[in-house]
């Protein structure tokens, strides 16, 4: 087989879609929906949605490690296992989806793709890690997020802040996906394809996140660590506030450029249960840390596109939830997000 980074632009169009077939042999229905033609295109949809992710999709990707791989190795992965195809193919057809949100049947082969992709990885999982699993189950998972990252038409108003509709803040609790998966796959990390991009950015974070303060509102926004009851004695241990504080004083004042925005967006990734537990009781200070957050997100989307699926709604529905507030703290903090989401504030 040829070398992985030169597959999608050496192999012809028949020679690719008898290797991703081969890769969802199992499946009858991905045959019959895989050759459905777009309008205008005369490739079968299974190509095009893998095409559009090699050539686009993947470019949106912001740390060069972890994009080489993706154009790599990963690729090679891809076509021995289901659910890491079913993953490519639902992102690329995602992609072409929300680029041209009138085609039907893209939006149908979106659908059937993650569905699948969804089922064949749940099973997966339900077998142990083995270094034989482990590259796809950890590629599979860098994804998984994806579309609820970027529903169709998603509205400020179909926010869990905003709406009691049960499930609306499982977006959030998905992103944590990958670190569970790294902690289960930890023994076999090493032998990975992902080795050394993960060393590459654990020698990076180590020096962004851990060679501050460990204690104190030493570097911390000081209207945020008020509203939080954050005081010098303060520890990650003794406040659910305090890290994802940590986080963002360490990101904020980072240039903005696509390798950085890539990082911060990992802070969605590192939110613990006890602050997801706030967030979800619509607690006033973790509302606030995540607002800015998202706010810093919407100055980043040229590099994140995928702020606009959800991101940007999501932080409009907080700034209208926490605009009633009288305190002024809360007012003066709502000004930064609610100008980067473009939310005009009442009192502004």
């Amino acid at each position: 087989m040829k070398e992985p980074d030169s597959i999608a632009f050496s192999l012809s169009l028949k020679d690719m879609e008898l290797i991703i077939n081969q890769a969802l042999v199992t499946d009858s229905g991905c045959l019959e929906i895989g050759a459905v033609e777009t309008s205008n295109d005369t490739r079968p949809i299974t190509i095009v949605a893998f095409q559009h992710f090699m050539d686009y999709s993947l470019d949106t990707v912001g740390h060069p490690s972890i994009r080489h791989v993706m154009k790599t190795d990963m690729i090679r992965v891809a076509f021995g296992c289901p659910h890491l195809m079913y993953t490519i193919l639902g992102a690329g057809s995602l992609h072409l989806s929300r680029i041209r949100p009138q085609n039907q049947i893209l939006r149908c082969a979106e659908a059937y793709f993650w569905q699948q992709a969804i089922h064949t990885y749940q099973a997966a999982l339900s077998s142990k890690v083995s270094p034989k699993s482990v590259d796809a189950l950890l590629s599979t998972c860098m994804f998984m997020g994806l579309s609820s990252l970027c529903p169709d038409r998603f509205e400020p108003t179909d926010s869990w802040v905003l709406s009691d509709v049960p499930g609306a803040m499982n977006w959030l609790c998905l992103q944590s996906g990958l670190r569970v998966i790294i902690g289960l796959a930890g023994p076999y990390i090493q032998s990975s394809i992902w080795a050394s991009a993960f060393q590459h950015i654990h020698q990076e974070e180590v020096q962004l996140y851990e060679e501050g303060v460990t204690q104190g509102r030493d570097g911390l926004d000081p209207d945020l660590a008020d509203l939080c009851g954050i005081d010098d004695s303060t520890t990650a241990l003794t406040s659910p506030y305090y890290e994802p504080l940590k986080i963002l004083a360490a990101i904020f004042p980072l240039e903005k450029n696509m390798k950085n925005a890539s990082q911060c967006a990992t802070f969605m990734g590192r939110l613990e249960n006890g602050f997801l537990a706030l967030l979800r009781e619509r607690d006033s200070p973790a509302l606030l840390i995540l607002a800015q957050w998202m706010g810093l997100m919407c100055t980043l989307s040229k590099w994140q596109p995928w702020v606009e699926g959800r991101i940007r709604g999501e932080c409009k529905a907080i700034c209208m939830y926490l605009e009633r507030s009288t305190d002024p703290r809360i007012q003066r903090l709502l000004r930064f997000p609610a100008s980067a989401c473009g939310y005009h504030l009442a009192y502004a």
